[in-house]
């Protein structure tokens, strides 16, 4: 396969497509035509020769190498929501199941419900467990390949895509009317409880090794409606931080808020919490204390900036 080294991420693509459909050719040529009865049934992967499964792999491999340059970009292009992150990786996983003749397949949260009365919770997921002809494999690749271009088209070449990206994110990158380097903390407050105030020093400390000045609420001068001040924040912070420990009204209030602009949020809790329905889809994970908190966070800053903590340096 033809190196993509100094290739833009969008090059990329489109050279892995020509290959992927070189591939699928191959396949298609050892295998026959799809016999319509065969194609939840047969495993056609299990059939292909060495050679062929090397290349498949050595596709999966570009692919994942493609990913990594991806994410980061869509999540800071200003054209781009969280949505469109979701999406993307869904077309990336689509286009490595099909590889191994195989459709991918997700589904969000649902409620089970009665009349009007929750029964319980369909919890999100996703498999790949269906079988198919390399034909049906190749329209299912070039339909996710359709979807993930469609969302490069949309980034800036000089921003998020340059092929020589660095890993400090230049700040043009960061949506307009956003204030770069700050963050907004939504956890529960309460005078009782002052391990709270050791939460909220602690996640202020992680951001700070970053170049990120975090506040919470009751850091905000303000002379009006405290609730507008709150939004505000949410509106311009660069990174928001929510603790759902204590399923406090007010912080779920603040992130279906922070959700519907939409903004990304960094969601965590305290090992134990759970979560109502209506975030159980979201990546939340639970720390044991603060320490392991600290350690998460400090993972979550370096993927979301490309830097690393002062801490570690």
């Amino acid at each position: 396969m033809t190196s993509t080294e100094g290739l833009s991420p969008h090059e990329r693509l489109l050279t892995l497509r020509d290959h992927a459909l070189d591939y699928f050719k191959e396949c298609i040529a050892d295998t026959g035509p799809p016999k319509i009865s065969s194609l939840s049934e047969h495993d056609f992967w299990n059939d292909l020769t060495d050679s062929l499964k090397e290349k498949s792999k050595n596709l999966d491999t570009e692919l994942v190498g493609l990913a990594h340059l991806i994410g980061p970009a869509i999540r800071h292009s200003p054209l781009l929501t969280e949505a469109d992150d979701r999406e993307a990786g869904h077309a990336i996983k689509g286009m490595r199941s099909a590889l191994r003749f195989r459709r991918f397949r997700y589904w969000d949260t649902s409620l089970l419900h009665d009349e009007g009365i929750v029964l319980g919770v369909h919890k999100a997921g996703e498999d790949d467990d269906i079988h198919l002809h390399p034909e049906d494999a190749k329209n299912e690749f070039i339909k996710r390949c359709n979807a993930l271009q469609s969302r490069l088209a949309l980034i800036d070449p000089k921003g998020g895509l340059a092929a020589d990206m660095p890993l400090l994110y230049p700040a043009e990158t960061i949506a307009a009317g956003v204030r770069p380097g700050t963050a907004f903390i939504m956890m529960w407050m309460s005078e009782d409880k002052p391990e709270l105030t050791d939460l909220n020093t602690t996640v202020k400390r992680c951001f700070k090794d970053f170049d990120i000045n975090a506040v919470r609420s009751d850091d905000i001068e303000h002379e009006g409606v405290i609730t507008d001040r709150i939004r505000d924040e949410i509106k311009t912070a660069e990174f928001l931080f929510a603790d759902l420990t204590g399923a406090r009204p007010s912080v779920y209030y603040e992130v279906g808020y922070a959700h519907a602009l939409p903004r990304r949020v960094m969601l965590f809790r305290k090992k134990g919490t759970d979560i109502h329905f209506d975030l159980r889809g979201y990546n939340c994970p639970e720390y044991e204390n603060l320490t392991d908190l600290e350690a998460r966070l400090r993972k979550r800053l370096e993927y979301a900036t490309g830097r690393i903590s002062k801490k570690e340096a």
